[in-house]
């Protein structure tokens, strides 16, 4: 779904004030019994698809700018290792479903789209530079693929990981 014409820009927006963005879904969809408190990945995106547009719009009625796809901890090697359903869809399917979703939602108010690029496991268990770019990489090709219109790296333990 492409952006409507005319719709300003991220930098064009902060020129005239604050830019509200979206945030939370982990708490918001896990209160709702959509998320599993602990590993916290966002495999609802597939499985409870109408719960994620639905909060994304409520944000949207709340006056958010950005609307972020729910990707939070979407990293290949975080899916794998929590052991629950997210492992069996994998980072493309649920990187590209949340865009979908949330331009979906975000396009028709006039809103802006982020991806979020999530911290990985490897980095913490390997500290190997190469292997954590291969999954940071897996993460990325999806929003390029989906033409978001900004990246949010969000939460990230360690600031090394991040170089």
């Amino acid at each position: 779904m492409p952006r409507a014409t005319g719709v300003r820009g991220f930098l064009e927006r902060l020129d005239r004030g604050p830019v509200i963005g979206d945030g939370g879904f982990v708490f918001a969809l896990e209160k709702r019994g959509y998320v599993e408190a602990g590993p916290w990945t966002p495999q609802s995106v597939i499985e409870h698809p109408e719960a994620v547009k639905q909060l994304h719009r409520e944000f949207l009625r709340a006056g958010s700018d950005i609307a972020q796809a729910f990707t939070f901890y979407a990293s290949e090697d975080k899916l794998k290792n929590r052991g629950n359903s997210a492992g069996s869809h994998g980072v493309f399917e649920i990187n590209d479903a949340a865009c979908k979703i949330v331009k979906e939602c975000a396009y028709p108010e006039g809103a802006l789209v982020a991806g979020g690029l999530s911290q990985t496991p490897t980095y913490i268990t390997t500290k190997d530079k190469e292997l954590v770019k291969q999954e940071v990489k897996k993460q990325l090709d999806v929003f390029r693929q989906n033409e978001v219109d900004l990246m949010i790296c969000e939460y990230y333990e360690h600031v090394e990981e991040a170089e």
